[in-house]
């Protein structure tokens, strides 16, 4: 198909925005994925849709130091994304926690290789275009947390903000298992959200 096009895929803890231009991706984002409960077995396998996503947080903040996790904390958690649904282009004006630049390069590849876990929404070409403008800025992006490194706990929470790339991974109370937390993340990105062409506001 040519010319710009939009494919839209929806549901109650999905929303897929792949936006297209002259047959190619254009913008991959935004993608918010949610899920309840955070694993199931089901003929005799187990799935855990958004293991991978939490695993590669988790290691990020597991090899953080002392004083990086005192610059990355947060003063307060969220337990849902801030720029979901309905807040097209309401990002924080000032970016907040530790600054990737003061990461050594195991760590930048770390937080390269969990943003890729989003970005694989596209195709493969695509992605690895996203993904070179998200390493070329890696330095001038940086990752914030609040509550247990771990990410078990109602409000704890991480987020990825770049010159592009936004990611927000917050943990829920559960609504149908009270009991445990499900998951709610969102990837944006700051200049290709729509595939650059939406116009905030109108």
């Amino acid at each position: 198909m040519s010319g710009k096009w939009q494919l839209q895929l929806g549901g109650h803890h999905l929303a897929v925005n792949l936006t297209f231009n002259a047959g190619k991706i254009a913008g991959a984002s935004p993608l918010f994925m949610g899920l309840e409960p955070k694993n199931w077995e089901a003929d005799g396998r187990t799935y855990a849709p958004l293991k991978d996503n939490h695993k590669f947080l988790v290691g990020i903040l597991a090899s953080l130091t002392p004083g990086q996790l005192a610059a990355a904390k947060l003063d307060k958690g969220y337990d849902d994304v801030s720029v979901g649904p309905g807040k097209d282009g309401q990002f924080p004006a000032t970016k907040v926690g530790l600054k990737i630049a003061a990461l050594n390069k195991k760590q930048k590849a770390m937080v390269l290789n969990a943003i890729e876990t989003w970005v694989n929404i596209a195709d493969h070409r695509s992605a690895k275009t996203l993904m070179s403008a998200y390493a070329n800025d890696i330095d001038n992006t940086y990752i914030a947390y609040y509550g247990d490194v771990n990410l078990v706990n109602v409000k704890d929470y991480v987020r990825i903000d770049g010159p592009g790339v936004w990611i927000e991974f917050a943990c829920q109370p559960g609504v149908i298992w009270p009991k445990e937390i499900h998951y709610h993340t969102v990837y944006r990105d700051h200049l290709r959200d729509y595939g650059g062409d939406f116009k905030f506001g109108m």
